[in-house]
């Protein structure tokens, strides 16, 4: 790509990044994105056909992709690795700030909508794959509920966040792990089956 439509596009999608956290998808207009970033609407129609692509670009850009798992942790390490990266995503202030509409975009903007699952299924993708391996391992019990235990992992971080409730930190990651591996262990396990009993 010229450097310069390089740099025109970067330029644009700061500052329709930067009008999304400040205003709200409702401030990120052609019009205030051309005021802001002193390049002319028409150009910025050449890269983009539509507000709605620009947004979608936006946030696109902006969402967190959780990282595959070292190889050689642990995966005790690699669970509190992944709620740790998680935590980091919440307490950078460009995505946390973006979140909130995000979630409300992608239950009416169909393409929003489709990020948010290429989103959650990557996310889930890698948890999935700890949640088993701590199942082979004997870490949690063998016949563990994947998408509970993810709804365990995750959840409640999410929530401690857009509620405000708790400070996002490592120490609420390692909590969340913690929980989760005496929730789902294999004494858990055993005290289901025999409270069924």
């Amino acid at each position: 790509m010229d450097p310069r439509v390089e740099r025109t596009r970067s330029v644009v999608m700061q500052t329709a990044t930067d009008l999304l956290v400040e205003g709200g998808p409702g401030a990120l207009t052609m019009d205030a994105v051309a005021l802001r970033s002193g390049v002319a609407k028409t150009t910025i129609y050449r890269h983009w056909k539509s507000r709605d692509d620009l947004l979608a670009a936006v946030i696109e850009t902006a969402i967190p992709r959780l990282p595959e798992p070292d190889p050689e942790a642990d995966v005790e390490t690699s669970l509190r690795a992944a709620m740790r990266y998680s935590v980091d995503t919440l307490r950078h202030t460009e995505w946390a700030r973006m979140l909130p509409a995000f979630i409300m975009l992608s239950q009416h903007e169909t393409e929003i909508r489709a990020i948010s699952e290429r989103m959650e299924w990557q996310h889930n993708n890698v948890l999935a794959k700890l949640v088993r391996q701590a199942a082979d391992e004997g870490l949690v019990e063998g016949d563990v509920d994947v998408d509970e235990a993810i709804a365990h992992l995750q959840g409640p971080l999410m929530i401690a966040h857009l509620a405000n409730l708790l400070p996002i930190d490592d120490q609420l990651a390692d909590s969340l792990v913690d929980r989760f591996l005496v929730a789902f262990g294999p004494s858990a396990d055993e005290g289901r089956r025999a409270h069924d009993d």
